[in-house]
């Protein structure tokens, strides 16, 4: 479903109505892809084609900023402010991790 939240004003009852439904989908989306998205890949892709997945998600993941950043809106923005973004994060939380 698409929400078109930033297009409507806050305190209108549309918005109101947009946004108590994205607060219901929100938390029902991740099991939703573990019952039925994730089993339907389990049984059409091969086991080589999902090993491969799981390596380009964990290289992914370990080069993703650990937070959003603001004015990085769009996927061009987000190309070019995430490596960056990710070794500030990155170094930020190896300080905190060393000082405790």
């Amino acid at each position: 479903m698409l929400y078109r939240l930033d297009d409507m004003d806050s305190n209108s009852h549309e918005f109101l109505a947009e946004f108590a439904a994205l607060r219901q989908d929100v938390p029902a989306h991740p099991d939703s892809e573990e019952r039925y998205e994730f089993a339907h890949f389990q049984q059409v892709a091969d086991r080589s084609k999902l090993e491969t997945l799981a390596r380009a998600l964990r290289a992914a993941e370990s080069i993703a900023p650990t937070r959003p950043r603001p004015g990085t809106d769009t996927a061009m923005k987000n190309l070019a402010a995430g490596p960056v973004a990710s070794v500030v994060d990155r170094t930020r939380a190896a300080i905190r991790k060393a000082m405790h």
